[in-house]
């Protein structure tokens, strides 16, 4: 029997109103297309398409996801049917979404923007995930999305989306470490993470660091300090910062009670650049230590430049609005500094210093 005949008399029979028949039909066309398969755009697989969609339509989840399977990986399923099955439930609509090559780069952006979480992170596991696709998941994508896109050593990145991962890498732990092991993560931008890392991924970026020609490592450097001296958006607070502090130097009065002083006259850029002079770090890592979360960068700093733990810890507590629940959390506090050793600091402040070192050439 012609493939024409018999799925017309499939197609009368898609009239039956029971589930259970339907579901076997559902089956009985979707074995008719793969043991004959039609050329694309061909009346028969048009109908095929337009039959397809309709029984799955009307059949239960269960058979919707035995149908997604089926079609995921087949280059002539029809296209209409795709469209219908990656828009359905996740459990329907992930092995579609992160397998079929029927559906175009202009059809995957289009339901990153209109789907959730779920579709998303299916696509962003594609084996290939050209970069305007990968710059749509970062925009419409949470945390844990992107961080499967990072993983994702198929998905090409252009500069732009690395850099918008690396500004939300600094607040989530959870896009941190996907981008600090992915191998084509530009350097400088790691450089932008070093303050905000976890011991482990600070020492990978010194280590990609240290293989790196000295050239290329310079141009990083100064690539890293341009960038985030670029989105300070006080640098009026900051020149008269740093007249301040440069009477202070001449007086030979800037030490650790002014930089507390400022903290506590709430001078944060008189700090920072108080701060950054007295540690031989540039502003934007002294500013950066000072407003992360973590005291973890702020230690990093003191512990390096030989800063007692005392005066960390005072800083640490004031940073946070000397609140009573901040004085006792002055012991833990204290901790963050005493389990780094001196060498590991020492180890993150020479790039540190090549940074700032790199923008006064």
């Amino acid at each position: 029997m012609a493939v024409a005949t018999k799925l017309h008399k499939l197609t009368e029979l898609a009239k039956e109103k029971s589930s259970d028949r339907r579901r076997a039909l559902l089956r009985e066309v979707t074995d008719l297309f793969f043991d004959a398969p039609p050329e694309r755009e061909s009346a028969t697989h048009r109908q095929f398409d337009a039959v397809l969609q309709s029984l799955a339509s009307q059949t239960a989840q269960g058979a919707r996801e035995e149908l997604a399977k089926r079609f995921a990986d087949a280059p002539l399923a029809p296209k209409g049917l795709i469209l219908q099955l990656a828009k359905d439930a996740i459990e329907v609509a992930a092995p579609i979404l992160s397998n079929s090559g029927v559906l175009s780069e202009d059809d995957l952006v289009t339901i990153v923007h209109e789907s959730g979480q779920a579709h998303i992170r299916a696509i962003a596991e594609r084996a290939a995930v050209p970069e305007r696709l990968s710059h749509a998941i970062v925009e419409r994508g949470d945390d844990i999305t992107v961080a499967a896109l990072v993983e994702n050593g198929g998905a090409k990145m252009a500069r732009e989306t690395f850099e918008t991962v690396t500004r939300r890498a600094e607040t989530s732990a959870v896009l941190q470490k996907p981008l600090v092991e992915r191998e084509d993560t530009p350097v400088d931008l790691l450089n932008d993470l070093t303050m905000v890392v976890e011991t482990t991924l600070r020492s990978q970026i010194m280590d990609r660091f240290e293989a790196l020609e000295p050239g290329v490592l310079e141009a990083a450097l100064a690539a890293s300090r341009q960038r985030l001296q670029s989105r300070l958006s006080e640098d009026q607070d900051i020149a008269e910062a740093q007249k301040a502090v440069d009477k202070a130097k001449m007086r030979k009065e800037l030490d650790g009670a002014l930089l507390v002083r400022f903290l506590r006259e709430k001078k944060r850029a008189h700090f920072c650049v108080g701060f950054a002079e007295i540690a031989g770090v540039d502003y934007e890592a002294a500013r950066r230590a000072l407003d992360h979360e973590s005291p973890d960068g702020l230690a990093l700093i003191c512990k390096a430049a030989g800063i007692e733990k005392a005066l960390f810890v005072t800083i640490a507590v004031l940073r946070a609005g000397a609140s009573e629940g901040a004085f006792n959390d002055a012991r833990t506090i204290g901790q963050s500094y005493d389990a780094l050793s001196p060498a590991d600091a020492e180890r993150a402040m020479r790039f540190w210093k090549m940074r700032k070192s790199a923008a006064a050439a």
